[in-house]
């Protein structure tokens, strides 16, 4: 499955591209909210099965199922606009989607979301950020394991004058993370394109390694969460109070 962002490329020539690609692709793109089609969506429908749920002229959000393993979960496709204003609607639309289950949101937010994720070019100030940091904490989604690039897009100038940021993130819900916690967003090398790919493998291959253990943010926000951290630390262990409290974490855990 391939989500091609900010394609400039007029819908009257848009359907002969598609037809390029083969007959076993099928492809879905936002024209109706968007005269340049800014989001392009395509996927093997003998391997994979995407049910579009909702268009607009920056998401385009489905769900999607792996027909060859167990793997399912909603995927919203973002391009943000370039202006604070006219991301409003986006984070709108975002807060609209309701669903249970795993939630993947990826692509090009034209935010960043801290002073480090620009070098070079205009310095990031609190505005810049306060609409996409609220929307994160009000839904409760955290920033999938990266890996690769550190920053996701470059003006591609003279090293000199050069501009780089990070405005491009994947990020899950807590059942994404509950579900699939292996699956990493490796942040690939610039190409043709002044945004740098991302390419996630929904193949998770369980090793027997293990791992410490991670308290996301995301889980915090649960109100199971609270309920059971209450009800564990009210037990009565017997030993030495470090004993206690080490084994109320592990419980915890």
């Amino acid at each position: 499955m391939i989500a091609c962002l900010e394609t400039r490329v007029k819908q009257q020539k848009a359907k002969a591209i598609y037809k390029k690609m083969g007959g076993d692709w099928k492809v879905e793109d936002n024209y109706a909210f968007a005269p340049n089609g800014r989001i392009w969506i395509m996927w093997k429908e003998t391997i994979v099965h995407v049910a579009i749920l909702e268009s607009a002229d920056q998401l385009i959000h489905c769900q999607v199922k792996d027909k060859n393993s167990t793997f399912t979960s909603y995927i919203t496709f973002v391009y943000g606009l370039h202006t604070i204003q006219h991301r409003v609607s986006l984070w709108r639309s975002l807060r609209n989607i309701q669903h249970s289950g795993p939630w993947l949101i990826m692509r090009d937010f034209n935010s960043v979301l801290s002073v480090d994720d620009r070098i070079n070019g205009q310095p990031v100030h609190q505005v810049e950020m306060a609409d996409f940091q609220n929307y994160i904490d009000d839904i409760g989604v955290g920033q999938i394991t990266k890996r690769g690039s550190r920053f996701s897009w470059s003006n591609k100038r003279d090293v000199e004058v050069r501009v780089y940021s990070h405005i491009n993130w994947a990020f899950g819900n807590a059942e994404w993370f509950n579900s699939y916690t292996g699956i990493e967003a490796v942040y690939m090398l610039l190409g043709c394109s002044d945004h740098t790919p991302i390419m996630l493998d929904t193949e998770v291959i369980n090793v027997r390694v293990r791992k410490p253990y991670r308290l996301l943010t995301t889980m915090m926000n649960q109100r199971e969460y609270k309920e059971t951290v209450q009800r564990i630390w009210r037990q009565k262990i017997k030993g030495f109070t470090m004993y206690s409290v080490w084994t109320k974490l592990k419980k915890l855990e």
